[in-house]
């Protein structure tokens, strides 16, 4: 066994690589003997410039150098630097692809060119080619002192094209009014299959709708390959995703039919309102990839590539319900939230019904904290005012009316190519707020009796139809037409009760204060879907009043009526 000392093993490569040098540079010669002659003694300088700069682009076999050097030879010394030959350097940077394959792609693509009029006909360059194939296939790696391989070029293989087109199991159902009933309807969409070709734009990502169930949506995948390496190895498709990962090779890979499962919901929180109003949900993601040698006869490879799938659950969810304003009540009443009257709510997902018991109950719960908010503004209004015999009655509707709400995937114009938008519509037909609120009570004041009447009789209507489009890609801003802030006022009456020689008291200024709130739909807490909501407070209510004394004359001071008080902060969903 021999021995070589690391100065004897760099000595022998040296010499290696020179003597690979010097046969490279013979079968250029006898390729291209008009090139040799013209270079003369320099030939050897151009060889070991090309294998340089080949080097550095992943080229090490002899052959895969020699055939990058004959395209010297036709285009000129570093022909892929230079403009109109973007196609060369996008071969030779071609990440994942075998020196054979570059070269065998670069040779097919020079001969193309060559077609067009010039110095070297195409049939020249195959002779050249194939001389320089049948000197170096087996040339091994330049300079290498180990046992030399061949350099395995291959045929053509290479895929066409692809096309990727929807099966409809069942046409997709929206929720739509119509005849002022909402009801479910077959959406009418033309899905425009997409179809890949080389050199062409492929999309980022299909979008499909489909359901985590039976009735999944359907892809019908068709490649074309007219040239195949091996039929039991190319063209390949691949599809990984939730179901784990299939395979499909050659003939079997031509037309394929795969089902798409939706993610399966989130589980929610334990205390969370079913259905959460208008949530995304989880998409599925899943790839599939197609393989080929990407090496073509003639025109741009498509070679390998992903193509991401993406799945959105398509099911459809309408909210519906409707609430009656409760009766005239006495607020100092302890019984007045007993005789509220129950609201009527229907939920559906795709046609089914869901249980909508806590949602009854979410509604009963704005009535309750509503008449506590009232029952604590009668006892300010005992306190802050100073009357006697003071009586708050009212008869409060807020979110009164009618109100649905649909909400679900839906498909892009543009067909799978693009992401669906999340469709959210709805139709309020409700009475935000009108409280009718009565204070009464009967003011005394520096000898001075008057009856006291204090009321807020206003309404605010919250009616409004919309529904979001494709092209709305922020939801707050579609749903801004169902939000509204409003601020009703406070009417005073005073009328006095004194005799012509008593004082008297008048109202000498405007009254200050107002019931101000908000109500609708707006984005929950944790940015998982919409809650209802409504809020309701009364501003300090105060006015100025004007004493006449037939003894001491007029006085006057500012008299608060009503203390700051929150009535209500309600969500629901």
């Amino acid at each position: 066994m021999w021995q070589l000392s690391p100065e004897q093993g760099a000595a022998l490569a040296q010499l290696q690589r020179e003597r690979d040098l010097q046969r490279l540079g013979e079968g250029l010669a006898a390729a291209f003997p008009a090139i040799a002659q013209r270079a003369g003694e320099r030939l050897g300088e151009l060889v070991a410039l090309g294998v340089q700069r080949g080097q550095a682009q992943g080229l090490t076999h002899m052959l895969a150098l020699a055939r990058y050097l004959a395209c010297w030879c036709v285009w000129g010394t570093e022909f892929e630097a230079k403009p109109d030959f973007e196609w060369a350097r996008d071969i030779l940077g071609a990440a994942g692809r075998d020196e054979g394959a570059k070269v065998f792609q670069l040779c097919r693509r020079s001969r193309e060119e060559l077609a067009r009029p010039g110095a070297l006909s195409p049939e020249a360059f195959d002779t050249a080619i194939a001389a320089l194939d049948t000197a170096l296939v087996a040339g091994g790696t330049l300079g290498s002192l180990l046992a030399r391989q061949r350099l395995q070029l291959g045929g053509a293989c290479d895929i066409d094209a692809v096309e990727v087109r929807l099966v409809e199991r069942s046409p997709a159902q929206q929720y739509r009014i119509e005849q002022g009933q909402w009801r479910r309807a077959a959406v009418a969409a033309e899905r425009a299959p997409v179809l890949i070709r080389a050199g062409a734009q492929r999309p980022a990502a299909l979008h499909v709708l489909s359901s985590a169930g039976q009735d999944m949506a359907r892809l019908r995948v068709r490649t074309r390959a007219d040239t195949c390496c091996d039929p039991a190895v190319h063209p390949l498709v691949t599809l990984n995703g939730s179901q784990g990962q299939s395979i499909w090779r050659g003939r079997d890979s031509a037309d394929l039919q795969l089902d798409l499962c939706a993610a399966p919901p989130v589980p929610p929180p334990a205390d969370a309102l079913l259905p959460v109003i208008a949530a995304e949900g989880a998409v599925q993601d899943s790839l599939l990839s197609f393989g080929a040698c990407g090496l073509r006869e003639s025109g741009q490879p498509m070679g390998s590539f992903d193509l991401p799938l993406r799945t959105y659950a398509r099911e459809q969810h309408l909210l519906a319900w409707r609430r009656e304003a409760a009766a005239p009540m006495a607020i100092a009443d302890a019984r007045a939230a007993e005789a509220l009257p129950a609201s009527r709510v229907r939920i559906e997902r795709d046609g089914s019904a869901l249980d909508a018991t806590r949602w009854q109950a979410g509604l009963a719960e704005l009535d309750r904290l509503l008449v506590e908010g009232l029952q604590r503004l009668a006892g300010g209004w005992d306190r802050e005012s100073g009357v006697s015999g003071a009586r708050l009655q009212a008869q409060p509707r807020v979110l009164c009316g009618s109100a649905a709400l649909t909400w679900g995937w839906a498909d892009a114009p543009q067909g799978l190519s693009a992401p669906p938008y999340y469709r959210v519509a709805g139709q309020l037909d409700l009475v935000a707020c009108q409280l009718d609120l009565r204070f009464s009570g009967t003011l005394n004041w520096q000898g001075s009796s008057s009856r006291l009447s204090l009321s807020c009789m206003a309404s605010q209507p919250l009616q409004v139809s919309w529904e979001r489009q494709p092209g709305e890609a922020d939801l707050q801003a579609s749903l801004q037409a169902a939000q509204l802030s409003f601020s009703l006022p406070f009417v005073l009456a005073l009328e006095s009760m004194a005799t012509p020689d008593a004082a008297v008291a008048n109202v000498a200024g405007p009254l200050q204060g107002a019931l101000v709130g908000s109500c609708g739909l707006r984005p929950r807490g944790d940015g998982v879907g919409l809650q209802w909501f409504a809020s309701l407070k009364v501003e300090p209510v105060s006015v100025a009043l004007q004493l006449h004394d037939p003894v001491l004359g007029q006085q006057q001071c500012l008299r608060p009526l009503l203390p700051a008080t929150k009535l209500l902060d309600w969500s629901l969903g």
